[in-house]
Order: C-alpha cells, then sequence, then structure tokens
C-alpha cells in the first residue's frame, strides 16, 4: 500500500471520527393503501427527498401508527430504529441483519449493509469484491456492499440546497437515509436485485491496468459510497458556493479527482480535461480527440447527451470514467456508483469518449 493511499485513508478514518463525536455531543445536547411500483413514482415535495420518502412510507402502510412528525428524518439514526425501519419492508429477513445498540453510531454503510443482507444481496457483495480484487485492485472494507446498495438504487442525490446533509459510508446516517432506502424497498418492481446480480458479473471482464491508469481506476474505487455534491471536487467537507458542505463530487469533479488532482496524477492530465465542467470538457474536444465507442480504454472519461453520437456539445449533460467495455464510475443520483454504459440509457446517450492519461 502506497504512502499517499495510506494518507488517505488515514484522512478518511478522521473525518469519520469528527463526524461520529458531533453527533454524540449534539445527543447529549438536546386502510392499508397499495404502494407504487416504480421508484420514479416518488413525489417531490419541495425537492426535499427525505421528507418525499416519508410520505411514500406512511402511504405504504408499512408502519402503522408513525406520522410524519415521529419519523423525524432530520434526526440522527440509532441501531433500533435502523432495524425498525428494515423489518417494516423487509420482515421476514430483518433478522439476518446486525443489531447495532442504542447509543452506538450508525453510519451510513451500516444503513448499507442492513438493506443489502435483508434483501438477500450480501453473496453478491461479497461476489463484486472478489472480481475487483481479482482485476488486480485493493478492496477497502464495504465495498462490496456500497456497489450494490447503489445498483439497487438504495440511495440518492438529496437536493443541492441539502448537500450538506449527504454522508459517505463512514458517516453517521440520519433517519431519513434508513427512510429513503426502506421508500425504495417498498416501490421495487422485482427485476432490481437481477440487474444487480448481472452488472455485477460484468466486472469479471474488467481488464488488468498498470500505471496512471491503473492508480485512476484504484481512487475511483476507493471513492465509491461518496455522495453526489454540486460542484464537488474533494472526498473532504468543502466550501462550496460559500457555505460548509460535505465531502462528495458532481460528475466532472469526481473525474476531475482522480485523474487530474491527485499529487500523484501526470502534470498532463489537467490539460488534456480541457476545462473543469462537463460542458468545457466537450467544448474543447477535437475532432481527433473524440473516441468512438470501440476505441476506448480503461480510465478515458465518455461524455453523454441527448441524441447520442449526433448530440452538439452543448448538450453534453453528463460524464464518467470508463473501467472496461461496459462498466464505468460517476458520481451521479446514487452519489459515486457503479453502472454499464454498453446497454440501456448511458449506451443510448453516450456521444464520445476522451482520453486523459
Amino acid at each position: 500500500m502506497t504512502s499517499n493511499r495510506i494518507t488517505r485513508i488515514t484522512a478518511l478514518v478522521l473525518v469519520a471520527l469528527i463526524a461520529f463525536t458531533g453527533v454524540a455531543d449534539a445527543k447529549r445536547k438536546k386502510k392499508k393503501r397499495k404502494p407504487a411500483r416504480a421508484v420514479a413514482t416518488l413525489p417531490f415535495e419541495g425537492r426535499n427527498l427525505h421528507r418525499s420518502a416519508v410520505s411514500v412510507l406512511l402511504a405504504s402502510g408499512k408502519m402503522p401508527g408513525e406520522t410524519a412528525e415521529t419519523l423525524r428524518p432530520d434526526d440522527p439514526l440509532d441501531g433500533p430504529a435502523l432495524q425498525a425501519f428494515v423489518k417494516a419492508v423487509l420482515p421476514k429477513t430483518a433478522k439476518r441483519t446486525r443489531q447495532i445498540p442504542a447509543g452506538q453510531p450508525v453510519t451510513m454503510g451500516d444503513v448499507n449493509a442492513a438493506f443489502v443482507k435483508a434483501a438477500g444481496m450480501q453473496a453478491t457483495a461479497a461476489r463484486a469484491e472478489e472480481l475487483v480484487a481479482n482485476a488486480g485492485y485493493v478492496v477497502r472494507p464495504g465495498l462490496g456492499t456500497e456497489i450494490v446498495a447503489r445498483l439497487m438504487r438504495l440511495r440518492t442525490n438529496l437536493d443541492q440546497s441539502e448537500d450538506a446533509k449527504e454522508h459517505a459510508w463512514y458517516e453517521q446516517a440520519s433517519r431519513g437515509d434508513a427512510i429513503w432506502s426502506a421508500a425504495v424497498v417498498v416501490q421495487w418492481g422485482g427485476w432490481e436485485k437481477q440487474a444487480a446480480i448481472d452488472t455485477v458479473e460484468l466486472l469479471a471482464q474488467v481488464p488488468q491496468t498498470t500505471g496512471p491508469q491503473h492508480d485512476a481506476i484504484q481512487r475511483a474505487f476507493d471513492f465509491i459510497g461518496m455522495p453526489y455534491v454540486w460542484g464537488g471536487t474533494s472526498e473532504q467537507p468543502q466550501i462550496l458556493f460559500g457555505a460548509n458542505t460535505a465531502g462528495g463530487f458532481d460528475c466532472s469533479g469526481f473525474a476531475w479527482r482522480v485523474l487530474a488532482l491527485d499529487p500523484t496524477s501526470p502534470k498532463h492530465a489537467a490539460k488534456n480535461f480541457g476545462g473543469r465542467t462537463t460542458f468545457d470538457m466537450a467544448r474543447t474536444a477535437k475532432r481527433n480527440q473524440r473516441l468512438p465507442r470501440e476505441a476506448i480504454a480503461p480510465a478515458d472519461i465518455l461524455l453523454f447527451g441527448p441524441g447520442g453520437l449526433a448530440a452538439a456539445h452543448g448538450g453534453i449533460n453528463h460524464m464518467s470514467m470508463a473501467i472496461s467495455p461496459q462498466l464505468f464510475i460517476h458520481s451521479s443520483g446514487q452519489g459515486v456508483a457503479l453502472a454499464r454504459w454498453d446497454t440501456g440509457y448511458y449506451a443510448d446517450r453516450l456521444a464520445f469518449g476522451k482520453r486523459i492519461l
């Protein structure tokens, strides 16, 4: 393990300890309706996504006697509350989850682990870690759980006005974080588990890499589980748009961080991006720099927009970093996550690739 990696992991642990201490100090001071079938039906209430999830969970009838006031989505989450939310939506399998005592900090990783295990997807999480290791990358604890949780859409990107409430996998979770997961589960359409299994199996085809490409992809795997934060370029707490907010990345900020901002990144990487934003990266890509699908290699960036190959650079509105001909890692609706670009939504919207390293 390199000194840079040790330093980065140590920093993450210190941030986690600070977060836990702050939560502990705060604590010391202070008939049935049929649920909708698709996650997309979650209603928006003034863009407050946790409050929207409260509405869905209450409408499902899974937690009789609870109200929007008693669910308290902004409060810190404890073990008994997490267990109650899991049991409400996965009653037959909730006992599989680890029991966390009251008063012990509950992290976002704990929330994801509880729902993934209760959903019977723990073996898939272990398989993800096995395949990442087989591809030559160091696997941090909990990586497989984070991959699977996001593939099953158990996390969400909060509105920009609530970015300070975003939590990385090692930080204290709120009750709203568990409420969101529970609301997603009651709306599952039956395809989510198999889709996650199929995507994880594609990790078996991730090619071996070396040099800067390997280092960038290693960083990308390390950051899976960080939240999406508008304008974010760091895993550490940031000051963005004049306000303190969480560590995390937007789509271009994530690529910028793993490919250019790291102290070990080649000096030419930032120049090769052609700009910090997705728009600039697309606008500055000369015709001979626009890689077709078949020429894209691991650690190349992918740019997406309506119309795919026909998209004008002004319409490019998302980007990611390829790790194989099927998979990429990006920061989007589920935070930093693994996803497919060989089929479906992203395959249709791929405009071109661009080589940074």
